[in-house]
């Protein structure tokens, strides 16, 4: 098993790319991210949380962070349909990084 993480800037795209990659059978964990500037320097007493919600209606995001869980074999697939979106992150700012997972029990 592979565990992928992905940061998007919040987007219209990057909500495409996501929507991509649902319609490819893809799941994943998706949080809504800031960057530690924003979150102490511009709104500390505020508590941000995302929803289905959230993205049903394309509410962006500063950023989102999506955590996929995936067999090995899915993960360059995953990895090809994220840069081709991105153009390799240059239209989307954002990374990615996979690793593999050691010890996994549970069902996709």
């Amino acid at each position: 098993m592979k565990e992928l993480y992905l940061m998007l800037k919040g987007s219209d795209q990057a909500f495409r790319t996501l929507e991509k990659l649902k319609a490819e059978g893809y799941n994943a964990t998706v949080l809504n991210a800031e960057s530690l500037h924003h979150a102490v320097d511009y709104y500390p007493e505020e508590h941000h949380f995302f929803t289905l919600r959230h993205l049903e209606k394309k509410e962006a995001a500063e950023s989102m962070l999506c955590l996929f869980v995936l067999p090995d074999e899915k993960l360059e697939q995953a990895k090809k349909i994220i840069r081709g979106y991105t153009n390799n992150f240059h239209d989307i700012k954002g990374f990615m990084y996979s690793h593999t997972i050691e010890d996994y029990e549970g069902s996709l």
